[in-house]
């Protein structure tokens, strides 16, 4: 499944997740529940597709990456930020769920984030799942 664009580093776009992630938390515990938890939930699903944003959430803006459709090239769309994102946004919306929803956002949420790891070390072109399931790829920008 080449693309013919670059493999991206595995460490480098973890870190990048990492800063989307962090945003993400953030926005959990400094609004009161459940309202923090459900921004940071849409925040996990569109944050790659917002128009303003090219592609870039804060994270991949940090580290000079852009997401693009394979298709146009172009710079994601929601709708793709959101079939990109849904892996861990299913694992993130058992967060709203007091007590056995954090229980359950660990025991999937960490099988999921490893499983992202492990394609994007292992395909050629090094998309993860959710590159996979909106046909989009990380790219660098400068």
């Amino acid at each position: 499944m080449g693309t013919g664009l670059p493999k991206i580093s595995v460490l480098t776009r973890c870190f990048a997740k990492g800063i989307d992630l962090f945003v993400m938390l953030l926005l959990g515990v400094a609004l009161p529940h459940p309202a923090g938890l459900f921004l940071g939930l849409i925040y996990t699903l569109v944050h790659d597709g917002l128009p303003q944003l090219q592609g870039r959430s804060l994270g991949k803006r940090v580290f000079g990456l852009k997401v693009v459709s394979v298709r146009t090239g172009e710079s994601c769309s929601i709708r793709e930020s959101a079939l990109r994102n849904a892996p861990l946004g299913v694992a993130v919306f058992f967060g709203l769920i007091p007590f056995w929803g954090w229980v359950i956002l660990v025991l999937l949420g960490i099988p999921l984030v490893l499983l992202e790891i492990y394609l994007m070390r292992k395909l050629e072109n090094g998309s993860r799942l959710g590159d996979v399931m909106a046909d989009t790829h990380v790219v660098e920008y400068k």
